[in-house]
């Protein structure tokens, strides 16, 4: 039996708008991700993935357009 994940991001998008709220550009897609106790993870991709947007997200400087984010339950 698996723990429950410390970190755990389901269906994370993140769509920036521009002054007048017209979507403009979509940085996440529908993220899914889970991070469990023990783990060493790494967030890679080129430049544009979503690698910072992602990280403001789960730090609560950004929200999320649309999923869910958990830590520590």
């Amino acid at each position: 039996m698996q723990a429950e994940p410390v970190i755990q991001i389901q269906s994370l998008t993140k769509i920036y708008r521009d002054f007048w709220g017209r979507k403009k550009v979509r940085a996440l897609n529908s993220l899914h991700l889970d991070v469990y106790k023990g783990e060493v993870f790494g967030l890679l991709g080129p430049n544009g993935s979503g690698k910072t947007t992602t990280l403001k997200c789960l730090l609560g400087l950004l929200f999320p357009t649309d999923g869910k984010i958990t830590i520590l339950g």
